[in-house]
C-alpha cells in the first residue's frame, strides 16, 4: 500500500510539473500581454513589502555546449502584508522552482548576443510562483539580468 501511495505521489508531481511548464510556455508565447507594471524599469508601488531573492547563477547551454553564464536577481513584491510570512517560509521551494524553470527558459529563449527580456522571465515564472503560494499574492520583478558569454 505504501509503494502504491508513493507511485501515485510521483505521478501527480510529474503531472503538475508538466502542466506548469506548458502554462509557462503559453505565457511566454503571449508575453506581449504582460502587465506594464512588470516591466524592468518600473519600480514596485511605494509601501509594498519587497523580498529580495539571492541571485540565480547558472550555466547556459545550447546544443549540449556551455555558451555562457546567466545571472538573474529577482524581487518578490508582496501584495497583502499578511501573506509575507507564508511567502518567506516558502522561499527555498520558490527558489528551487525558479531555478529549474530558468534553466529550461534559458535553453528556449535566451541568446548570448541579446539582452534578457524581463517580460518573458516574469511571464514564465509567474505560474510557478502562483502554484507555490497562490495566485495574486506576489509579483515578480527582474532587478538584474546578465548573460556573460564563455
Amino acid at each position: 500500500m505504501k509503494k502504491l501511495f508513493e507511485i501515485i505521489l510521483a505521478v501527480a508531481a510529474t503531472s503538475l510539473r508538466a502542466i506548469l511548464l506548458v502554462a509557462g510556455f503559453l505565457l511566454v508565447s503571449a508575453a506581449g500581454v504582460v502587465d506594464a507594471a512588470a516591466r524592468q524599469g518600473v519600480m514596485p508601488e511605494e509601501g509594498k513589502l519587497a523580498i529580495e531573492m539571492d541571485p540565480f547563477d547558472f550555466s547556459m547551454f545550447t546544443r549540449g555546449r556551455m555558451v555562457g553564464k546567466v545571472s538573474l536577481t529577482l524581487t518578490l513584491v508582496v501584495i497583502e502584508q499578511r501573506d509575507s510570512e507564508m511567502i518567506r517560509l516558502r522561499l527555498p521551494q520558490i527558489r528551487s522552482d525558479f531555478l529549474g524553470a530558468l534553466t529550461i527558459l534559458s535553453r528556449q529563449r535566451f541568446n548570448v548576443t541579446k539582452p534578457i527580456n524581463p517580460d518573458i522571465v516574469t511571464a514564465y515564472l509567474t505560474p510557478f510562483l502562483a502554484a507555490r503560494i497562490g495566485a495574486g499574492k506576489a509579483n515578480i520583478f527582474v532587478k538584474h539580468a546578465l548573460i556573460t558569454p564563455t
